[in-house]
């Protein structure tokens, strides 16, 4: 009787002490990062609004004209300009969500905190703003929500209710409003023309990320106000935990691997069973791997640079425990420097692709991003030695 309720407990408090244990520090809470944060949630949300709200297929049809353009001279300059606008629309398109994603997990990382502690773990303020900010967040969506339904649901009503007349010469009136809302109609449904499934369930994510980052977005920029973040205890200095943070970086990074791999695999089956790999090529699955594996990388990886820092730099401020444990910091600083080289050479060589008279650098590019988790991997290792030597010391 008793069984689920034990393990459900013990899970609440094991991690409850995983997070007093390793609580948020560092970049993660600082004001201008959270600010940066907030701001990259708000201004990409409604990026990627724009592109749900531009018909792609239209685009091309007016910038085609029915007929193949053979030549980029024979554009006009509003063809050239549609041009720029569907390359936007199709970057954006790509590039947002896992933006999107990737704030979203820093977000949450940066306010796990007060977000998922007990209120006895938590002062007034912070239990106060928490409490503001799911409150408001609540409320916005839910209003937002109702005004959308509002509005269609006049929409409904003057486009199909034939009864009105609102002129006292006839359906003149009416005549303008009907053939404005089909208008309407013929706009909404060439947003579909793409494929109804990948509109909507783009339509659907969007909607349910607000949901889920609007109140910590607000949260975030209310708590960003004050500089009195809560720091790890002194048992869990940056240095004295380092082999934990090792050993949490190996955890994330074999998640990424195993979900790398596991790709290859099903790829790999996809081949051999035709119907399997048509089903994954044209549902969209290839893509929606992308979608949650890529940004959950980037994050990992731009954690574990943000926690290398903390790490050397502790080791600096200890004087390298008077020089006993120099070597391990030499190759952890070696290993992060290779990683953040490749790290920047990959968003050179992104910056490239599709660029007339250059080699497609594609190939390169993932070589490099596979080379990446090596490199990061050995500086890891070199920062579990520095935690094991402060322990032993």
């Amino acid at each position: 009787m008793n069984g689920p309720k034990m393990i459900l407990e013990n899970m609440r408090r094991a991690r409850v002490e995983r997070i007093l244990s390793t609580p948020p520090s560092g970049l993660l809470v600082s004001r201008g990062f959270r600010r940066f944060l907030c701001v990259i949630a708000v201004v990409f949300s409604y990026i990627y609004l724009f592109t749900l709200l531009l018909p792609t297929s239209v685009i091309w049809g007016e910038i085609t004209g029915g007929e193949k353009v053979l030549t980029v001279h024979e554009l006009s300059d509003n063809q050239r300009f549609l041009i720029t606008v569907a390359t936007f629309i199709a970057w954006a398109g790509v590039l947002a969500p896992v933006i999107l994603l990737a704030t979203y997990l820093f977000l949450r990382n940066s306010m796990r905190r007060v977000t998922s502690l007990p209120d006895e773990f938590l002062d007034e303020r912070e239990i106060a703003n928490r409490d503001w900010a799911f409150k408001t967040g609540y409320l916005v969506i839910r209003r937002v929500g109702f005004v959308i339904a509002g509005i269609f649901l006049v929409l409904k009503i003057f486009a199909f209710n034939p009864s009105w007349d609102l002129d006292a010469d006839g359906n003149r009136i009416r005549t303008g409003i009907e053939a404005t809302l089909f208008q309407f109609d013929q706009y909404l449904a060439s947003l579909t023309t793409s494929g109804a499934i990948n509109f909507y369930f783009n339509t659907i994510a969007l909607l349910t990320y607000v949901a889920f980052t609007f109140p910590l977005t607000l949260l975030a920029w209310r708590e960003s106000k004050f500089s009195d973040s809560i720091p790890a205890p002194v048992s869990l200095a940056p240095l004295e935990g380092a082999a934990k943070i090792a050993r949490r970086y190996f955890i994330m990074a074999g998640s990424v691997g195993s979900i790398f791999v596991g790709f290859i695999l099903l790829m790999s089956v996809s081949f051999t069973i035709r119907p399997l790999g048509e089903f994954l090529l044209f549902s969209g699955a290839y893509f929606l791997f992308f979608i949650l594996a890529v940004p959950y990388a980037m994050f990992v990886y731009i954690w574990a640079s943000i926690k290398t820092v903390e790490v050397l730099k502790a080791a600096k401020q200890n004087n390298y425990n008077q020089g006993k444990y120099a070597t391990s910091a030499i190759g952890a600083l070696i290993f992060f420097v290779i990683t953040q080289l490749l790290g920047v050479s990959i968003v050179v060589l992104f910056s490239q692709i599709g660029n007339s008279g250059r080699d497609n650098p594609l190939l390169l590019l993932i070589c490099f991003g596979f080379a990446m988790i090596p490199t990061q991997a050995m500086s890891f290792v070199f920062i579990r030695r520095l935690g094991k030597g402060e322990k032993a010391a």
